[in-house]
């Protein structure tokens, strides 16, 4: 054998090293990448992931950006079985706001809601929801006739999207890093109601002290909407559950509610 067809022999040979270490190198780091990348959890009503804490009822007061805001939580029974009960009252200089959410204690679907709401004007909505479809009554404040519509759900209906209920208690604990997608209600500018699924992540596990005196380990989850907004919940296996939560959409509208104070009913 020449020189130089042992020099060309060395040279393919050296190719060939280089694109074998190249190739492993990429694998490597491919299934790396997979291995490290936690599968997406998809969570709707009724998943038997869920686990709803057991409580006493309960009273708590939040700082509000718009006045004093109270939340009471109830269990009842009716003919479906045990509902959550989540009433919402929120002074205002204007007047006193009532929101009010039935939610399945089994399942954590909404079943009804109903509210002063703005989203298409100055109304109040009655809707009722099932795993598959919505009953939306809809009561002009300054007058008018009800406007009523009616519509098909996905994701087996939806959970509360305030955060004021057990709900998100219900799926811990997770492990910091977990993502998971939740369906809430979104309305849309022809009045109708869809199910969405929003993004969420648990980004940490932390002890909240806050000056009310309320202490506890919370995971704090951090929900990001279908309109790019971002909203933060302190959340806690115990009532009151929702122990802060940092509504981050910029501008006047972003705040941070904390417990200022709680008590059993």
């Amino acid at each position: 054998m020449t020189r130089k067809t042992t020099m060309n022999c060395v040279a393919k040979l050296c190719t060939l090293a280089v694109a074998l270490v190249t190739v492993g190198c990429s694998a490597g780091v491919s299934t790396g990448a997979r291995a490290q990348a936690p599968p997406e959890l998809l969570i709707t009503p009724g998943d038997n992931r869920l686990h709803t804490p057991e409580f006493e009822p309960y009273e708590v007061e939040y700082a509000s950006a718009f006045g004093r805001f109270y939340n009471q939580v109830r269990k009842f029974i009716d003919q479906g079985g045990e509902k959550i009960s989540v009433l919402n009252i929120i002074e205002m200089p204007q007047g006193v706001i009532v929101d009010h959410r039935t939610i399945d204690a089994a399942t954590l679907r909404i079943e009804t809601f109903s509210s002063p709401y703005f989203a298409w004007g100055k109304e109040h909505v009655y809707m009722q929801s099932s795993a598959d479809n919505y009953s939306l009554v809809r009561i002009p404040i300054d007058g008018g006739d009800p406007i009523h519509s009616t519509g098909a759900l996905e994701n087996n209906g939806y959970f509360d999207s305030l955060g004021f209920s057990p709900t998100l208690a219900a799926i811990l604990p997770l492990d910091v890093g977990t993502k998971f997608r939740m369906p809430k209600d979104q309305p849309r500018k022809n009045g109708s109601v869809v199910s969405v699924l929003a993004n969420y992540e648990v980004v940490a596990k932390e002890k909240l002290s806050l000056p009310s005196g309320v202490s506890c380990d919370c995971w704090v989850i951090e929900e990001t909407s279908e309109n790019g907004s971002i909203h933060k919940y302190w959340i806690s296996q115990t009532a009151p559950f929702l122990l802060r939560r940092h509504r981050d959409i910029g501008g006047k509208r972003d705040f941070i509610s904390d417990v200022i104070a709680f008590k059993p009913l």
